[in-house]
């Protein structure tokens, strides 16, 4: 246990550290703040697991709420990005932010544990089969962004855009929860399945939540004034 207080010490001062001297202004929901939450997710998920190793009983559970952080801020900063840019770029950002890094460090893991043969890398590297316990996040990610490019592309509403969207994932969630469950990590696609479209809806109705929680403040700060 003292090993995992160490280690929390240190994974959560170094990730304060972050924000020390930092000229930036943070606003809700814009890049600087949702990168902070990734950041917090990214941690998150590495503690947990980390104390698992360390024997510490059911805390693994807790990487599942990094894992829908991060998942909604990814679904939050595609539809931003899609709002100012619409699909232009849209492979090459992922390809280049998202799959490049993990093939490289797939490659050096498995080579570094002597794991490594080229069946079992090009797999992992088509997003088949995981060559390690955490490449399911990839794969599952990547069937997000498809997903989201395909409704883009072919739906022009965005009404509709967040219906299909909608749709698509609880028919995912239906087809992962009764024909693909993993006996071994029972539903652990399946219970993340809203977090990426909820991260969608999110960045729909920013303005709206922005201006609802502007009424909310306003209205306390009147009331506490009236008080």
């Amino acid at each position: 246990m003292k090993y995992f207080a160490f280690l929390t010490f240190l994974i959560f001062t170094c990730y304060l550290l972050g924000f020390v001297k930092k000229p930036e202004k943070y606003q809700w929901m814009d890049r600087n703040y949702t990168t902070a939450i990734k950041g917090f997710s990214i941690l998150t998920v590495v503690w947990a697991h980390s104390g698992a190793r360390l024997s510490v009983g059911g805390i693994q559970f807790i990487a599942g709420i990094g894992v829908a952080l991060f998942l909604m801020c990814s679904g939050y900063g595609l539809e931003v990005s899609y709002e100012k840019n619409r699909l232009k770029g849209f492979w090459k950002k992922r390809l280049l932010s998202v799959c490049l890094p993990f093939w490289g460090v797939e490659l050096v893991g498995l080579l570094v544990t002597g794991t490594f043969s080229i069946k079992t890398y090009l797999l992992d590297f088509c997003f088949l089969k995981s060559a390690t316990s955490y490449g399911w996040f990839m794969r599952y990610i990547v069937l997000c962004y498809l997903i989201f490019y395909v409704v883009k592309r072919l739906i022009k509403d965005s009404r509709m855009q967040t219906m299909a969207l909608f749709g698509t994932f609880t028919i995912w969630f239906v087809l992962e929860s009764v024909f693909f469950a993993n006996p071994d990590m029972p539903f652990l696609r399946a219970r993340q399945m809203l977090s990426f479209p909820a991260g969608v809806l999110l960045a729909v109705n920013k303005y709206k939540i922005e201006r609802t929680l502007t009424r909310a403040k306003n209205i306390l700060i009147l009331t506490g004034g009236v008080q």
